[in-house]
């Protein structure tokens, strides 16, 4: 057998490639007007198409009466306090939203059909629930000269010291089971049921005795507290 010399094997590849580029371009030359019309009319049909469904799907994101509870484990803090205020005002509350910082414990303020103000505390939280937001709505019901303060929350439940404090302070809670209860009133249209719920939060009921305190004791003018101490003349 011959072996080609590398002339003949460059030769050979040049050929291949040039009839390559030749049956490509005959291809090419295959295409009309009108098909290159076809294709650019398709091209702008499918990226439309694309566009809308993302549009829909922000549409969706954002619709107050299509959120899930999974929607809301997605949001942020802000985003939640944002949903709740469309929320409550869609229900048909007067509602109130607070400045994002400096809100003095309360995220929005809303009417009930009592007229009363009621100040709520938002907390996008899937962990227990601990004593801080029990001690800002309570502090905020002073600030805003409120008649109740609630917590709205998509956590599950509230630590015991929590429920304790607010069993004193006379704050009431929307947990998670009550969050996905009023999603389902909403996405059914059911704005009289929505605001029902509410209007009727949990409250723990009130605590009959407080904590027992020790007295310091002063011993012949000797104060001794941790590692600080008084020794008196």
């Amino acid at each position: 057998m011959k072996v080609p010399t590398s002339f003949s094997v460059r030769k050979y590849v040049r050929s291949g490639t040039l009839k390559q580029k030749e049956e490509s371009g005959e291809a090419m030359e295959g295409w009309t007007i009108e098909g290159w019309i076809v294709a650019f009319i398709l091209l702008v049909f499918a990226l439309v198409a694309v566009l809308f469904i993302r549009h829909l799907n922000r549409r969706k994101r954002y619709d107050v009466s299509k959120i899930s509870l999974r929607d809301i484990d997605r949001m942020d803090g802000h985003e939640f306090e944002d949903y709740l205020v469309v929320l409550l005002t869609a229900i048909g509350f007067d509602t109130y939203p607070t400045k994002k910082s400096r809100d003095f414990g309360a995220d929005l303020l809303f009417l009930n059909d009592n007229g009363e103000r009621v100040v709520v505390q938002a907390k996008r939280y899937q962990a227990k629930l601990g004593l801080g937001p029990v001690q800002e709505v309570y502090s905020a019901k002073s600030f805003y000269e409120a008649d109740q303060g609630l917590v709205i929350t998509s956590a599950e439940a509230v630590t015991e010291s929590c429920w304790k404090l607010a069993s004193k302070t006379g704050v009431g809670f929307l947990l998670r089971e009550d969050m996905e209860e009023l999603i389902s009133h909403i996405r059914r249209g059911r704005l009289d049921e929505a605001a029902a719920l509410i209007e009727t939060p949990v409250y723990p009921e009130k605590a009959a005795a407080v904590p027992k305190l020790e007295a310091v004791e002063s011993e012949r003018g000797r104060v001794r507290v941790g590692e600080y101490f008084f020794k008196g003349g």
